[in-house]
């Protein structure tokens, strides 16, 4: 085969992307299984991370062509063509575990609450380790982050993340209302690879794209104390208004003494309106934009720096999706009237599916 055959396949997808050539077919967002017999959304063509990057090779082979074609499930007037899109993002109830029946009081979490939560550790060019930001598992070999916690830094490198832990100074967390109930051995996995937002600029005040995935060297296994997140891909959940809802912040960060606190914490914030969050941190030369939340700002109540890249979660229908990745706030923690500043994940879920191999 040719490159001209090859530049031919890649014109008839170019048609099959804006122009769409199936007039009947599977609704957006329903069910679907691709080609090779995954589980799939019928989404746009263009928000189909795999399928995209065949296109962008901008040499296409004869197999890649019947594929996409294959992979045709309908089409909308407002979307164009549908394409059955396999995600490697896991769905409920395979992503974020409801374990609210099981949380006790205050501020510390159960042992399996926010399973999904993890740690960044770092060497420092002294030798010496320490866990600093937090990031969320979203399938056995990714966690998502934000891009400020794992830019070069010359004196720190992210080198591992850390799953299951709950008491960084224990080897073992046990219940500690009855004392027996103990959780599996915390587990260490190596990065593999960084993937830092191309359009985040450290020097940004804003601090705009404030998200990045890291690649573990190998496979994690699901256990109650390990499991993913479920992130919002649905077209009705990217959409959603989650103003004036509640949602949860959970890590290790800074609490009101100003100290790293050794358990797992949780707190409840309210989610408010990007425009009234706007006009506290505009004089600070910051401008919020539609890809940012903002939530918390009663005093006592936020996520600090400890927590940087942490996420921010919300229950729907009986499994847990992360809508917030921790980005910046007030340089004083639970400062009222200063809300903390979220990067919105539902913004970036295409950008998720098509760095995710």
């Amino acid at each position: 085969m040719g490159i001209p055959e090859m530049r031919r396949n890649q014109w008839l997808l170019l048609v099959l992307i804006w122009c769409g050539t199936v007039a009947f077919g599977a609704d957006l967002d329903a069910s679907c299984i691709n080609p090779d017999g995954l589980p799939g959304r019928c989404v746009s063509i263009r928000e189909c991370g795999p399928l995209m990057k065949i296109y962008r090779k901008g040499l296409i082979t004869p197999l890649e062509s019947k594929f996409i074609e294959k992979s045709q499930c309908g089409v909308s007037a407002e979307k164009g063509a549908l394409v059955c899109c396999a995600s490697m993002l896991p769905q409920p109830p395979n992503c974020g575990a409801d374990m609210s029946n099981r949380i006790f009081g205050g501020q510390k979490t159960a042992l399996d609450e926010f399973p999904w939560l993890a740690l960044i550790n770092y060497r420092y060019e002294n030798g010496s380790t320490k866990f600093h930001c937090g990031a969320s598992l979203i399938n056995s070999r990714y966690v998502v982050t934000a891009a400020h916690c794992v830019e070069d830094h010359a004196h720190q490198k992210p080198f591992s993340v850390r799953l299951g832990e709950w008491d960084v100074n224990q080897d073992i967390d046990c219940d500690e209302d009855d004392g027996e109930t103990c959780a599996d051995a915390p587990l260490d996995v190596d990065i593999e690879k960084i993937i830092i937002h191309e359009g985040y600029h450290p020097r940004d005040a804003s601090s705009y794209n404030d998200i990045a995935l890291i690649r573990l060297t190998q496979d994690v296994q699901m256990s109650a104390y390990i499991s993913p997140v479920c992130l919002p891909v649905k077209d009705s959940q990217r959409t959603r208004s989650i103003v004036g809802t509640k949602a949860y912040a959970a890590g290790w960060g800074r609490t009101e003494s100003g100290a790293n606190s050794n358990v797992k914490l949780k707190v409840q914030l309210v989610v408010n309106d990007l425009q009234s969050c706007s006009n506290g941190y505009r004089p600070r030369g910051v401008v919020l934009r539609d890809t940012q939340l903002c939530a918390g700002g009663m005093r006592g109540q936020d996520t600090c720096s400890g927590d940087s890249g942490g996420p921010l979660t919300k229950l729907d229908k009986a499994s847990n999706y992360l809508y917030g990745i921790v980005s910046f706030g007030s340089s004083k923690c639970g400062v009222k009237d200063f809300p903390g500043i979220y990067t919105a994940v539902s913004k970036y879920v295409d950008w998720i599916e098509s760095h995710l191999e």
